[in-house]
């Protein structure tokens, strides 16, 4: 049996997993929105791709590339954001600590990006990871910060429902 303060840090675990992945596509048509449209000279060509095998196909290695790139990330939150919901329960911390653990996630990912040429060219990386690390760092920042006000809105609106 559960323990009665594990199905909200399970929901507000579950909402942060899927705030992940839906950021990036947030950002993407935010961008789209605002972006010109005037690449051709304000035309648009519109048709249909008399291959629509291949289309479908390249549409669903490009949707399983977005899921499995997104997941260690997701996964990460929602553990974290589990984790810290536990605790906030028990004890009444905040988890605050949880923002930073976003720019540390961010900084990680973009380690990883950047390890290759870390490893290859050790003597030209510094300028990289400051600029890419510090700019995942802020990132992860304004990420964890999101995450933290659903968890935190996720937790009143399960408090208030619940009773």
């Amino acid at each position: 049996m559960t323990r009665p303060y594990d199905r909200p840090a399970t929901l507000a675990a579950s909402v942060n997993a899927v705030i992940v992945y839906l950021l990036p596509l947030v950002l993407v048509g935010a961008i789209a929105l605002v972006a010109s449209d005037y690449g051709n000279n304000g035309t648009r060509v519109v048709g249909v791709d008399p291959d629509r095998a291949a289309v479908w196909s390249r549409r669903l290695q490009f949707i399983g590339a977005y899921l499995m790139g997104l997941a260690p990330f997701a996964m990460a939150a929602a553990w974290r954001t589990f984790v810290h919901t536990r605790r906030w329960l028990e004890s009444g911390s905040r988890g605050a600590q949880g923002i930073l653990e976003g720019a540390a996630c961010g900084v990680a990912g973009a380690l990883v990006v950047l390890l290759p040429g870390i490893l290859t060219k050790p003597a030209q990386a510094p300028p990289y990871l400051l600029a890419y690390g510090g700019l995942a760092a802020v990132l992860g920042l304004a990420v964890g910060a999101v995450l933290w006000c659903s968890a935190t809105l996720t937790l009143r609106v399960y408090a208030s429902t619940s009773r």
